[in-house]
């Protein structure tokens, strides 16, 4: 009989470290769940050190269904923002952004791509569906930033959204009043009235949409284009 009530007290004694522990474990499992993963991204300056561009690949975010999509002739709107931090610090540098839109013509037999980048807007035409994902989704030297916002040699990532067809009219319209801004590099930074404005606008949840991932670029220190050869 006591051995009988000591293994009942040993079955209740674990029954009860499993209760009192396995919230926890949920708990930092979903918080690893939760952090966004890491991706590979390109950071490097123009020859004057000037200006700060990003490239990198989005291709994930236009899956089998997206495409599908783009195939029956329905409009697609894929929107990348982004904000810019260095290594080590949490104040955020700078933002930038940039909006593809793809619409099937059925004259044409070809995808227009109208691309809205800051301080630019491209139109172009493409057949294929991976004409589509090399303009909109294999970013090439965005601009991210100036010389007056990133110190020297100091690695910098990105914390990036990326929504295919966001539901938010509002943020489509902040986004571009952003992108139009007379400013010399087209990116809005500390100082700049807009700056708190678009910063809370790209971190922030803006509505549904059909696809949304987010991530964190790996730190690096920009590159810097070798000087020019001199002629002989």
């Amino acid at each position: 009989m006591p051995g009988a009530v000591a293994r009942l007290a040993l079955a209740l004694a674990a029954l009860l470290l499993v209760t009192v522990t396995a919230p926890l474990v949920a708990r930092a499992e979903g918080e690893d769940d939760g952090d966004p993963p890491l991706r590979a991204a390109r950071f490097e300056w123009d020859r004057a050190r000037q200006h700060l561009y990003v490239s990198l690949s989005i291709r994930d975010v236009v899956d089998a269904d997206i495409q599908k999509k783009m195939r029956q002739g329905l409009p697609t709107r894929i929107v990348l923002t982004a904000v810019l931090f260095q290594a080590g610090s949490s104040d955020p540098l700078a933002t930038t952004a940039q909006t593809c839109k793809v619409t099937y013509d059925v004259w044409q037999e070809a995808f227009r791509i109208e691309l809205t980048r800051p301080g630019s807007v491209r139109s172009q035409w493409t057949a294929t569906i991976e004409g589509v994902l090399r303009r909109c989704a294999d970013v090439t030297r965005l601009l991210t930033g100036d010389g007056s916002q990133v110190q020297a040699g100091a690695s910098v990532y990105l914390h990036a959204k990326v929504q295919v067809n966001p539901v938010s009219q509002d943020l489509l319209a902040k986004l571009k009043r952003w992108v139009s801004r007379p400013t010399g590099t087209g990116t809005a930074a500390p100082g700049d009235a807009l700056f708190s404005t678009f910063t809370g606008l790209f971190l922030q949840r803006m509505g549904d949409a059909d696809r949304e991932l987010k991530f964190t670029t790996k730190t690096m220190v920009p590159t810097v284009p070798p000087p020019p050869k001199e002629r002989r």
